[in-house]
């Protein structure tokens, strides 16, 4: 999976199901998509919030991706302690967040990579995480013969995949390289969110803002496995 800014339960749940997450660090970077930006919850309502990054080339892969010099960790804690303001664990969450924003990470893969350790460090999940761009250099395959090339570099005998990503990919061909499809269905339970509606697939923020860990370490391993 391309490593994703503070994703949503979702993308926990597929890192407790697998046996590797490796981190596809190494594909070009879609501006205004997952890797830079997320949702937290302004007065019941999604808003994006997210880490700048510095201007570059479009072909640029996203470990190329540098943060920008001019980010700022204040306001972004500043926008979020006002959004959850209520919630019963905004301080804890907060203090974590500062302490992360602040270790040294020169592109966007590289600090992404160290949130979601972090995170996985929280909810108690032991999944070994490696990076795409150590253990499978750049090739001209495309799409899913370089998807099989990369479960190749790392001794793979499947591959788990989002469910919502299913039809990028053709388990008749995975089958024919000698390697398992599988998808995974996440499962988001609702919580309180301010008396409002409950909104899902936010950013694990959100989660953490208003759930003990012990309840969201419960709900990571929720996933539901698909056959390809």
């Amino acid at each position: 999976m391309q490593p994703y800014f503070l994703p949503y339960l979702g993308y926990f749940q597929l890192i407790a199901a697998c046996d590797c997450f490796l981190i596809y660090d190494n594909v070009q970077f879609i501006k205004n998509g997952w890797i830079e930006r997320n949702r937290y919850l302004l007065d019941g309502e999604p808003k994006w919030f997210g880490v700048p990054l510095a201007k570059g080339s479009h072909t640029q892969a996203i470990l190329e991706k540098r943060i920008s010099p001019h980010f700022q960790i204040e306001p972004l804690i500043n926008k979020l302690a006002f959004a959850y303001r209520k919630a019963p664990y905004v301080e804890q969450t907060l203090t974590w967040l500062e302490a992360l924003l602040k270790l040294p990470a020169q592109n966007i893969a590289e600090f992404n990579e160290l949130a979601l350790r972090s995170c996985c460090s929280l909810l108690k999940l032991n999944t070994p995480i490696v990076r795409a761009s150590e253990w499978a250099p750049q090739s001209h395959a495309k799409a899913q013969e370089r998807v099989i090339e990369v479960i190749q570099s790392v001794g793979g005998t499947c591959y788990l995949n989002p469910v919502a990503g299913g039809d990028l990919y053709d388990a008749d061909g995975f089958a024919q390289a000698g390697y398992a499809l599988q998808l995974l269905r996440p499962v988001l339970p609702s919580y309180a969110q301010h008396n409002h509606p409950f909104v899902p697939a936010l950013s694990i923020l959100d989660a953490f803002m208003f759930n003990d860990l012990n309840t969201v370490c419960g709900w990571v391993r929720q996933g539901e496995i698909l056959h390809g």
